[in-house]
């Protein structure tokens, strides 16, 4: 058999589609289509259901996160917050993105008998007392921390050791001008104060044992000052 034998013959004047097979192709199409926009809608759908879930579970995390790092009797920054902050603060200090900062460590005077005396729901509204005058203290740049008990902290951000001094005497003054009132009766105490300033060097542990050190010795200078006064 030839070539031409096996060409496919064409007619010449192929019948034009009918008005049913137009509209069964038609149909078809429109069926392809609507599937795959179908399939187009629920995979959006299940991008966006996921991306919910990823942005809900973030949330969480964060959540989960600052609970791990606040005092929930005061809402301050708790020890591990706190130290995580300090780090923050002392890289700046080491890129040269800040000048300074001071460190002070804050324990309250004879807080065990305010709970012996008046109860613990007395200590806790001192606590809490205490958390809102030293917010109230600081700028936003700065941090605030309890440690438990009735031990505080000071971290004065991005400033001069001797701006931040004066700031810090402005807040010894607060602290022992600071009273309540409890069940009709007025509840004064004050709070010792131990500073150490943050170098780039300084590690934290070394700034906390020097600024504790320090607040042991004014712990027992105002006790004999409360000696010689009574």
């Amino acid at each position: 058999m030839s070539n031409t034998e096996r060409q496919i013959s064409v007619p010449a004047n192929p019948e034009p589609a009918t008005p049913e097979a137009l509209k069964k192709s038609a149909d078809g199409w429109w069926r392809t289509q609507s599937a795959t926009m179908a399939l187009l809608k629920h995979a959006y759908h299940q991008i966006g259901t996921s991306e919910k879930r990823i942005a809900e579970q973030d949330r969480l995390i964060r959540q989960l996160e600052d609970l791990a790092a606040t005092d929930p009797l005061t809402g301050l920054m708790n020890r591990r917050g706190f130290e995580k902050f300090f780090d923050h603060e002392q890289a700046r200090i080491r890129r040269q993105h800040s000048p300074g900062a001071l460190f002070a460590l804050i324990d309250l005077d004879n807080f065990k008998p305010i709970n012996d005396t008046h109860g613990h729901l007395a200590g806790d509204a001192c606590l809490k007392l205490v958390s809102e005058k030293l917010l109230q203290s600081i700028r936003i740049l700065d941090g605030a921390a309890r440690f438990g008990g009735d031990e505080f902290a000071l971290l004065l951000t991005q400033i001069e050791p001797e701006n931040a001094m004066l700031r810090l005497q402005k807040i010894r003054h607060m602290l022992d001008d600071i009273s309540i009132e409890w069940l009709g009766e007025k509840i004064h105490f004050g709070a010792s104060i131990g500073i150490e300033v943050v170098t780039a060097d300084c590690s934290y542990t070394d700034v906390y044992n020097a600024a504790d050190k320090n607040l042991y010795a004014d712990k027992q200078r105002r006790r004999k000052s409360a000696i010689k006064k009574a």
